[in-house]
């Protein structure tokens, strides 16, 4: 008699869930729209060039850029990265003619694969009077991707 009724309640649940389309199947699994491609780290160096008869600065912008897909491979050539000079404080509130730097764009040549990064570099020559501070803005695949401003002063970031 138990037997009976083990068989039956098996057979009504079978029956329920066929009828409600539900059962006890897995959720759908998150589906991804395309890569995340996200900012990360931002540092500065200076390099110096010793040319004969004067020596070139160059100041270094390393950006890190994120993939944080877990499945979505970023194809070559997606990702372009801006860099824009905003604001350049001199010491003693001086200036420096002709030293106007313009905002350059690099692009990411290579696939980014799921989870991973990449450094772009970009270099802004240094006048020979060399800046207190520079602010710039960086962005991801403009006009809609991710923007971060940061602050050179003398070697750090800010």
């Amino acid at each position: 008699m138990t037997r009976i009724l083990i068989y039956a309640s098996i057979l009504f649940l079978f029956l329920l869930f066929q009828v409600t389309g539900k059962g006890l199947s897995q959720p759908k699994p998150f589906e991804e729209k395309g890569p995340d491609i996200r900012l990360g780290e931002v540092t500065f160096g200076v390099r110096e060039f010793q040319p004969a008869p004067s020596s070139l600065r160059i100041l270094e912008i390393q950006i890190e850029v994120l993939n944080r897909s877990r499945s979505s491979t970023a194809p070559e050539n997606s990702i372009k990265v801006v860099v824009a000079p905003k604001e350049i404080k001199y010491p003693g509130g001086a200036s420096v003619p002709g030293f106007n730097p313009t905002q350059e764009e690099t692009t990411l040549t290579v696939p980014l694969l799921p989870s991973t990064g990449r450094i772009l570099i970009i270099g802004f020559p240094l006048p020979e009077t060399k800046p207190e501070s520079i602010t710039f803005e960086i962005q991801i695949n403009p006009p809609d991707g991710e923007k971060q401003t940061v602050k050179w002063e003398g070697g750090g970031i800010k």
